[in-house]
This record gives structure tokens, sequence and C-alpha cells, in this order.
């Protein structure tokens, strides 16, 4: 699995569900003495210190704390509160099972009897014990409620609440009897009218019950804002965001949930605020240039490498009128030079790999002749030495972009000596300005990639020595069932390697 394409993309998107806090499952299952990797589960990302690339993976953990602290900081904003019925069994699903039919743009929160009979009502929003606020509460699509729920309904509706769903038919259990049947029919009838059509509005005391659209086309036929919107694109699954506030500042999460680099505008339901772009991966912080104020809302343009998030903040307050003075908040990256050519590589013998070879080009390790690199798993040290045939302009900024790196999907770079640090995300670009010279150049790249290609070679006894020790069998399915063959994992830097310039954007 590759951190920026596997873990980076599921992290984010559960982030956006609500996580707000990560644990390594088995961390503590492989201690030294039981070998490298050592003593595993059988499904899943090892991450633990017997993994090859332990030493770099600051960057990755740093990336997450920052995340997790700003999510475990915020109060979650939706405009959907949904009550997932008191059946047996009852387990809400993922987030993008959207059972009320919010997404995209208005977000959703799921409760369950015990927080809704302890609910009120303020202005017309339901309001939980917490304090959160919601616009309208949803009712699963089962027909059946328990009677203390709806009992608790018709109190709701009465002060003004408003409540989507349809007509319950039956309490969830005979309690109350006979009786209890009477007034449950008696409630439903209050809640819902005598309109037996598929979809209605009633309206009871100061509220409305509504049934047979979605929470999202009820929120925008009572002309409620959507809280987040990507202009020109309605997809589900190519965005992810999560709302939260801290204190008076606007917090939102935005993940580019696709492969490709995203060049976007979006709106956030936010005005009066300036917009800030904190980026989870540097620790950067940095004002947005470009911004458009319209209608309460707040419109951003964004540039978002593939599988890539940023942090979209709202905090000091300026004129609802101020509008942003650039076009855009992030450059493009100009090729200046590909590194074609031969690459020294050192890998290590202690590993089985050779001390020194020359790649005349870049190659996956499986696909070379020698068993010591193509079973190689660890780190591969690449040096090349080349000239900038291109004159350094001192008012611009330029990057060396590896693009692709296997299997893993980390690396560490240094220019002339200096070292620009650790690159685990697409398109794995790296700010060389302070080393960069307009002579001929130092590069030195480490790849380092998971265990599997060595256990495999371990396993089926490419070599006279083994070099690995655990519990996990390669030759096998997940069911334990023997596999015709071993597909090996792509390894190694692939390129192509590039210098770029950033360009303002028009």
């Amino acid at each position: 699995d590759e951190l920026w394409h596997d873990q980076k993309s599921a992290f984010d998107h559960e982030i956006c569900a609500g996580l707000n806090r990560v644990y390594f499952h088995t961390f503590t299952c492989s201690p030294a003495e039981q070998g490298i990797p050592g003593q595993e589960y059988f499904a899943g990302t090892h991450v633990n210190p017997r993994v090859t690339w332990w030493s770099k993976s600051a960057p990755f953990i740093d990336y997450m704390h920052r995340v997790q602290m700003l999510a475990q900081e915020g109060t979650f904003v939706a405009d959907v509160l949904y009550y997932y019925g008191d059946h047996v069994p009852n387990v809400y699903p993922f987030k993008h099972s959207d059972m009320p039919g919010a997404m995209f743009g208005f977000d959703y929160d799921v409760t369950d009897e015990n927080i809704l009979m302890k609910s009120d009502v303020e202005n017309g929003d339901i309001v939980v014990p917490g304090g959160r606020k919601y616009k309208v509460l949803v009712l699963p699509d089962h027909r059946i409620l328990s009677l203390p729920v709806l009992e608790k309904l018709e109190t709701l509706v009465k002060e003004g609440a408003s409540v989507l769903g349809p007509k319950p038919q039956k309490a969830v259990s005979l309690a109350g009897g006979e009786k209890g049947v009477a007034e449950f029919k008696q409630l439903a009838d209050l809640l819902w009218g005598a309109a037996t059509g598929t979809t209605g509005q009633n309206k009871y005391g100061k509220g409305l019950v509504s049934w047979g659209i979605s929470a999202r086309e009820y929120l925008l036929s009572r002309n409620q804002p959507v809280d987040f919107v990507v202009e020109g694109n309605d997809s589900k699954t190519d965005f992810d965001y999560i709302h939260y506030v801290v204190g008076n500042t606007h917090v939102y999460f935005v993940s580019n949930q696709t492969a490709e680099r995203q060049t976007v505008n979006a709106r956030f339901r936010v005005s009066g605020l300036q917009p800030e772009l904190w980026d989870a991966l540097t620790g950067e912080i940095r004002d947005a240039g470009a911004f458009t104020q319209k209608e309460e809302k707040t419109l951003v343009p964004l540039a978002l490498e593939p599988y890539a998030s940023i942090f979209v903040v709202f905090h000091k307050v300026i004129d609802r009128n101020e509008q942003g003075v650039k076009a855009c908040n992030d450059p493009d990256y100009e090729a200046l030079q590909t590194l074609d050519g031969a690459w020294t590589v050192n890998f290590d013998p202690k590993w089985g790999g050779p001390t020194s070879v020359v790649f005349p080009e870049l190659i996956d390790w499986t696909t070379h002749s020698d068993k010591g690199i193509k079973y190689y798993s660890g780190t591969a040290v690449y040096n090349k030495k080349f000239t900038a045939n291109f004159e350094k302009n001192p008012a611009n900024r330029y990057f060396l972009q590896l693009e692709n790196v296997k299997d893993v999907g980390i690396a560490s770079v240094r220019i002339n000596g200096k070292d620009k640090g650790v690159v685990w995300t697409k398109p794995f670009r790296v700010d060389i300005t302070d080393g960069l010279k307009e002579g001929e150049n130092d590069l030195v790249v480490e790849v380092t990639n998971s265990w599997f290609n060595r256990v495999a070679g371990d396993e089926i006894s490419v070599g006279p020595a083994k070099y690995t020790q655990t519990n996990v069998v390669l030759g096998n399915d997940f069911r334990g069932n023997a596999v015709s063959e071993i597909t090996l994992e792509p390894s190694g830097l692939l390129g192509p390697v590039t210098v770029r310039v950033a360009v303002e954007r028009k």
C-alpha cells in the first residue's frame, strides 16, 4: 500500500466522517526479539518500529497529528440530525451511506434514543444536550418507532421543530398494551395528519412534519444555503469535507479524493472573515489572496494535488464587501529540466543488495535481473550529478519533483549537501531553491520500499540466505489457501524526475 494513495486518502475520508484520533492496530505486538518484520497482523498496513520506513515516518505522523489536533478542538457543524431508530440489531453504517439524504453540501449527525429524549427546540432548531443545533430531524424509513420517541416528537414539533420521515405504522414493542397502541396511532395522526400521499407536509403546533423527500431537498426548499460546494462538481465521491467551529473560528477540512490534481472553486457558508489556508503537510499558514464574497458566502480557488487536503480557516474579521486581490491561491509548477540518463544506486548488502550499481535509466527494482535488487527491501540511495540548463532567477522558487516513488511511496532528498527532508505524497515535490546551483549539482534521493519483496524472496528461497522472520505467509490468500504466484510490489524511484519553477496562475 502506498501512503499517499491508500493510507492518506482513507485517513482523510474518515476525518471527514468524524474521526479525530487514530490508533495503530497491533503496534505493540512486534517486539525486536521476534525479528524483522516480526509478528504482524495478516491484513492492513503495518506501522511500527519494525517497518522499513519507520525512520522516515515522522512527516506522515506529523500530518495526522496536525489534522487530529484541529478535529479534536472543534465542534462539528451539521444541518441534519438523523435518528437511526431503536430496533435491534442497529448499527449505523459509514457516512457515505447517507441515510438521511443530506449529501453533498450539507452534513449530518447521528443520534440514538438516549440523546433524542434529552433534546430541545430553540428558535426552530433541534438542540441536543451538548449544545449542537440542527435544522431538521430525520427519521429512519422502517416506519417503526417506540412510543416514548413518538411522544418526544410530538413535543418537539409542537415547539417548532422540523421533522422529516415517513409516518410510523407501529411501535417497536408491545409496551403499554392496547392503550399504548391507541396512543401511538393518535400521535402519528396528529403529527402526520390524514394525508396518504408519497410526499407531503403537515403543520403541527409551531413545527412542521414532512415526508417523501431527502434532507437535502427539504433544506433547499426552506432556502437553507449549502454549507460547502465545489462549483461545477456535484460528485459525492470526488471531494469530501467536514466543518468545525472553534470559538468564533470556522474550520473546514477539504479533501481531494481523486488521483488527479484538481483546480476548483470551493464555496463556503461564511462571510465577513478572511479565508486562510492551513497546510497540514507542512504546518504552513497563509492568507488566501484570492477569494470572493457574495450573498453571505465566500468562494475560494483551490489547487489540490492527488489525494491532497487543506484546512480553509475563517478567523480574522474583514468587511463583508472586501474581495481578494489575486486570481489564484496556488501556483502551477512548470517543468524546466528532466533529469534523464544514468543514476548510481547504492543498496544495503546487509539486506542482500549490491553495494553499488548503475541504472542506465530509472526502473522498477522487481524487473532487474539481479535477485539482490529484484527482491530487495529497505532503502536504496540514488546519486546523480546534473548541470542546470537554465538561468536561475533569484525571484523564483524552484522544486524537484520525483513524480512516482514505489511501493510505500516515501523518499528523502538532499541537493548539494542540503537536506530537503522527506516526501511521501504525490507528486513528491520538494522546494530546492536554496540548494540549487547554476553549475553542477549533486543530487541524492533515498527511496524506501516495504518488507513485501524481501519476505517473498525468503519464502520462495531465491538465495542461500534468509533475511526476514515473520508469521506472515505471502504464498497464501487471506483464507490460508495457497496461491500460484507471489506478485512482487513495484519498487524504487520511477520518475520522471524534473526540476520545476513555480509560476503564478492567471
